[in-house]
């Protein structure tokens, strides 16, 4: 199988954390790819987006949620656990995906000039960022039960946010949710998807240096 990733992309992050996670390393080629400015990513991905993950007989599989649940099953179910406790897994993978979301889009308006259609727009990324923050703290239970795919989820989308939002000082007023996550950053899925290359996936061709966002 092939991954086709962005190093900066929460997205990206989640996905090459779940491969760790589930000792899925050897069966998966990593191809770096700027999906702004490589059309060839269309070819798989008619969104051109990442993560795409192309599989063995030369469909294409998108986006992030989609390709963890594929990769769990290829390892037994060990991310999204049987039962009612999926629901559970699956509801905090969905608020960590919307907290990236919100992250990138409030970054990416950001960038253009200001005015009120903007300004509004930011406003209620941000109002998104701090609800999803604040739910994830009042109910902390999660955050001391076995690594599934919503942990990664949210630790992948936190990184995202303290790199590209440190104005925010997200967990200033969130003490338990900040100490969860600098803990669970340290575990080895988490440092090798920030830097793949430390792990065992298989070696690819490499695309152009990325522009990213």
């Amino acid at each position: 199988m092939q991954l086709f990733y962005a190093p900066r992309s929460p997205f990206s992050r989640k996905i090459l954390a779940a491969i760790v996670e589930l000792d899925l390393t050897a069966q998966v080629g990593l191809v770096r790819v700027d999906p702004w400015t490589d059309e060839a990513l269309r070819r798989h991905n008619p969104a051109c987006k990442v993560p795409t993950l192309l599989l063995d007989d030369g469909s294409a599989l998108f986006d992030s949620p989609v390709i963890a649940r594929y990769l769990d099953t290829l390892s037994g179910h060990t991310l999204i656990p049987p039962g009612p406790q999926a629901w559970d897994a699956l509801r905090r993978e969905a608020l960590g995906d919307g907290l990236a979301e919100a992250v990138i889009r409030r970054f990416v308006d950001r960038l253009g000039p200001h005015d009120d259609r903007l300004d509004r727009v930011v406003a209620r990324q941000e109002a998104a960022i701090a609800a999803i923050l604040d739910r994830l703290e009042a109910a902390p239970d999660w955050m001391r039960a076995p690594t599934d795919l919503g942990h990664l989820a949210i630790a992948c989308a936190l990184d995202y946010l303290d790199g590209r939002s440190p104005e925010l000082a997200w967990g200033a007023q969130r003490r338990l949710l900040a100490a969860w996550f600098y803990d669970f950053r340290g575990t080895s899925s988490m440092k090798i998807a920030a830097n793949p290359e430390t792990g065992s996936f298989r070696a690819m061709d490499q695309a152009r240096p990325l522009v990213e966002v």
